[in-house]
Parts: C-alpha cells; structure tokens; sequence
C-alpha cells in the first residue's frame, strides 16, 4: 500500500528543513538536504518525484567575500528543468571583506540566478555576515536591484537580516527593489532599524511588518509607519524605546488622528530599562551591548514623563492618539514603565481577544493585570514572568495568580511563575485562585505544583479540556506495582474532572520516571474522558509500560476501555 501524495509530502517536509533558521549558512542546508533527499529519492519514482519538488523549492545561494567560494544549487535547478518549482530565494554573504555591488551581481550571474525568470519565487531572505555591502557606486547598486526585479516578477515576502553590521543605521541595501516593489510586497522584516524610503505618493500594500532593533543609535524616522497605516495586519517592533515609542506611530504634523484601519496583531518588544535611548546613543559598546540602569535610579523623567507625551505614553498633545479599531491580538514584553496606563491605550480596540504579557516581576506588577477594562471581549491571556523566582516574591505571586484568574470569561490562559528552587521554595498553589475562571478551556500553567493541588485545579475549572502543566514536583513512587497496591486499597476517587481530555505534564528537573508514573497513574484513574497524555521523552515508554500495568491489574476495571485507548506520546518543547 502507497502513501498517498500529501502524507508523503507531510513526511518529507517534517524530515528536511524549508528554511534558514536552524542553519547559520545556506551551506550548512544544503548539505543537511542532500543528506535526506537522495536516499529519499530512490525509494520509488514517486518518491523521487517528491523529493525534486522539495530540494529546488528553496534556491540557496552562498557567497564567501573572503575567496571564491560559492555554493548553490541554483545551477543544477536550472540543469534539470527545475526552476518552475523554485518558491523561495535565499541569499547569505558572509565574509570579513565588504564587497562592491558590482561583485555581488557578478556572484549571482555566475550561479544562475540572473538573466532568468523565476516566476514562482515569492519569498526572497537575504542573510548578511560580511561588511556593509559598498554603496558607493549607486550606478552599479541599482543595476543589481533592476536585475533582481526582473529575475523576480512575482517577489511578495522579503526578510533581510544584517547580523554584523545591526548596530548602524542605514544598511538595506536592498531599498531600490523593496522601493520598487512597494505596491506588490505582503511582508517585510529587516534586522536592522531601517525601512526603505517608500514612496509616499504610491500605493503600499506591504500587511506585515517585523522590524529588529528598532533603535539602536537612533530611533526609526518618524511617520514611516504613517505610510502603511492603511494596510499593516501584523506589527512587529523589537527594542522598541519605551518613552519615545509614540513616535513610531507618529502621524505628520497636522495630519488627523492616526488610525491603523486593518491591524489585526501588534507585537512591541522592548529592552532592557537602560540608558540607551535617543538623547544617549553613544553608550553602546563595541559588542553592541549595552549597560543596565539600576531600578532604583528611575524616575518619571527616565519613563518619558514630562517629555509633553501628555496622559499616557501614547496620547500626544502634539500627535493624537492612535486607534486600533480591528486588533485582535496585542504582545507587550518586557515594558519597563508603567505597565497599566499602557494597557489602557488599547481599551478601546473592540475586538481586542489575545493579549500576551512577559517581562520580570518588576516589569509586571499584579495591579497592573486588572483587566476589567478587556471584559468582556479577551478570551486568551498569556502571563510569562522572566527569570526565577524567589522565597521573597510570594506575596507578589499570590497577587498576580488572584488577578489573572479572575478574567472570568477567559477561554484560554497560559501562565509562567518559575521559582528558583521548585518544592523548596515553600509556594503553595491555591486552587481556589479559579473559582472565577469557569469558563477555561485551555491551560497552561508552569508553576511547582503538587499532586494537592493540580487535583484542586481540575475540579474547580469545570470546560476545561487541555490542560498542559510544566515545572511539576510530584512525589516520586519506586515502583509500578507498589502504586497499585496502594490504589487498591484506597477506596474509588472521584473524578477529578469530566471535561479533560488532553493532558501535557513536564516535572520538574530530577523527577525522571517516578515522579511521572506516580502522579500521571492517579490522575488518568481520575480523568474519565481523558485520551491523549504527552510527556518528557524519557518518560514515554515507561509510563506506557505503568498504564498496561494497570489495565491487567483491574485496579480501574470501569475505565479499562478508556485507559487502553489513551495515546501516550512524546511532548514536543
């Protein structure tokens, strides 16, 4: 019996990679292709004919501008009638020498790739490892960027990352063509602080946006993000200055009030409290780093108050206020400043349904998590505090915990609280944290929880249907069949829940096998609707063997069927 052509193609997209991020060289995926896709190719013709689809997909270009050296299989696409199967271009320079932009178009033909048409390539990633690309000769710059646009008619996502250079101002050397193609592009991230000088009278129709390192020496030009007010779905901002994050959304001077009609997710990553904003850019080592401020020295000045930013980070006398009128989801992480009067500036987004938060204890303090102004449209909270927590920040725990599980309309919520020291860090988990969270239906939680309390938990979240737990410290049980000598004795346990049936457990470090099969045992007893588990990798076959252990015992005759039907697999971190 054949595997039918979509599983077939399932299992070799899972088996090879499709992009760049796992790899730091082009070189390095090529070789891990090669590697699968041609004992794969000999399986069958069928397969063969896969595989081809899979290995000219992805058109890989490596050039070194120390030597000569070049890897591609640009060529061999071109070779074997290929090129029609081309969907995306990946371009890496890497190298201690800069190089002229007459080179690099000298590279690129010698490989093939220009002077044809690569009509199905719609994504186009452009790694650079080397020295700023020269810009001197902008004759020879635009002669690239034409011969570009011409290989690449149908160019709609573009991703440039300058892994060397991040750290200045100006280095796309690529802005003739995304310039170009502005009216076309759907997607865009740049690595370093700068996007294209678009044209303001043409169209732009770029929907997602994901700028890295959005103020290193000096923050991003003011009214750029003006220009795609009309047509940004998604936003993404890393090291965003948190009291100068207005200007981005800046509108011009006189302009009406700014309103992003279509965005749908907003992302603002911001870093570190520190002394690297615009008024001080020349703090910044030479590694690109930059140096931490004590808490303690903060002041309102430090958090852009006064600066004439008015009520709020946002709501400039100068510039107005934006309006998001169609956010759907909104990620904060790692906001230094005062973390409730930010939230309010999105009260008024009506459909406004996922909101993430991350940062450390200080960066998220619980009265800043009263959402009632979301109610009662947020349906998924996410929680994440960085860093390990300590004995001291109980009382800072129990407040957040009795704050986001008080959203009652909450349908999905995902919560971090790591403590330093797990079972010893004294934290009690207080299930009555979620009598006003009925109407859960997924959970994470990461927290030192104890068999107690995860037990509470499920009882007091009556829909909920997935359930993942990380960070556990359950009492470990020697073995399988001292475990159930003890449950035969104990007298029948009420459920613990009748609406899970998903189950996700991760303990904590050092619990291996028997802090699994002691508490997965007693609770699959007490999940009657349970049917998938996952767990750690090494705890798979062990607590599978626990389970077969149990069915043959007839400790949990009722539930044989069902505890013989629970798929146990492998968690995936």
């Amino acid at each position: 019996m054949e595997l039918p052509d979509d599983v077939l193609k399932l299992i070799l997209e899972k088996e090879q990679p499709v992009s760049l991020d796992q790899y730091s060289t082009p070189a390095a995926a090529i070789q891990q292709r090669l590697q699968w896709l041609i004992p794969a190719a000999s399986v069958s013709r069928r397969w063969r004919s896969a595989c081809e689809a899979q290995l000219y997909r992805t058109l890989l270009v490596q050039i070194d501008t120390d030597s000569a050296q070049m890897a591609s299989n640009v060529a061999l696409a071109l070779a074997n009638g290929k090129a029609g199967r081309a969907r995306q271009l990946c371009i890496c320079i890497s190298g201690l020498a800069a190089i002229e932009p007459a080179e690099l178009q000298r590279r690129l033909g010698e490989a093939g790739l220009l002077g044809t048409v690569w009509a199905g390539v719609g994504r186009l990633h452009v790694t650079q490892q080397s020295q700023e690309l020269r810009r001197r000769d902008a004759r020879a710059l635009g002669r690239l960027n034409a011969q570009l646009a011409q290989a690449l008619p149908g160019l709609q996502h573009v991703a440039f990352g300058d892994l060397l250079t991040r750290h200045t101002y100006g280095r796309v050397w690529l802005e003739p063509l995304l310039r170009q193609r502005q009216h076309a592009l759907r997607s865009l991230r740049v690595f370093s602080d700068v996007l294209p000088r678009l044209r303001p009278s043409e169209p732009v129709a770029i929907q997602r946006l994901h700028i890295d390192g959005v103020t290193f020496r000096r923050p991003l030009r003011p009214g750029v993000l003006w220009l795609l007010a009309d047509s940004l779905q998604e936003l993404t901002l890393c090291s965003v200055p948190h009291d100068g994050v207005w200007e981005l959304f800046a509108s011009p001077p006189g302009a009406q009030e700014l309103v992003f009609a279509q965005l749908r997710r907003l992302e603002l990553v911001f870093y570190w409290e520190s002394s690297l904003v615009p008024q001080a850019r020349s703090i910044a080592r030479a590694d690109g780093d930059f140096e931490p401020k004590s808490s303690s020295s903060s002041s309102d000045e430090d958090y852009g108050h006064g600066k004439g930013s008015g009520p709020g980070y946002m709501a400039s006398t100068i510039y107005g206020r934006p309006r998001f009128p169609e956010l759907r989801a909104l990620e904060v992480r790692r906001f230094p400043g005062q973390l409730g009067q930010f939230l309010e500036l999105f009260a008024g987004s009506p459909h406004l349904r996922r909101l993430v938060l991350a940062g450390l204890s200080g960066e998220l303090p619980a009265a800043a998590l009263d959402l009632a102004q979301f109610r009662p449209r947020l349906l998924a909270l996410s929680v994440r505090v960085v860093g390990a927590l300590q004995p001291a920040d109980h009382t800072y725990a129990h407040a957040l915990l009795g704050q986001v599980f008080a959203t009652a309309e909450l349908q999905q919520l995902s919560l971090s609280l790591w403590f330093a020291r797990g079972r010893q860090s004294g934290f009690e988990f207080a299930p009555e944290y979620t009598q006003l969270a009925g109407a859960l239906r997924t959970l994470r939680l990461v927290a030192p929880l104890g068999e107690a309390a995860v037990a509470g938990l499920l009882r007091q979240l009556p829909r909920l249907t997935d359930l993942a737990l990380e960070e556990l410290d359950p009492e470990p049980v020697p073995s399988v069949a001292l475990l159930i000598q003890r449950l035969r004795g104990a007298p029948p346990a009420a459920p613990a829940s009748t609406s899970l049936v998903r189950l996700s457990v991760l303990c904590a470090e050092g619990a291996g096998a028997a802090g699994h099969r002691g508490l997965l045992l007693r609770l699959v007893c007490a999940l009657p609707r349970l049917y998938a588990l996952r767990v750690a990798a090494d705890a798979v076959a062990e607590l599978r063997k626990a389970v077969r252990a149990l069915v043959t015992s007839g400790v949990a005759a009722q539930q044989a069927a069902q505890l013989q039907g629970i798929r146990v697999a492998e968690l995936e971190l």
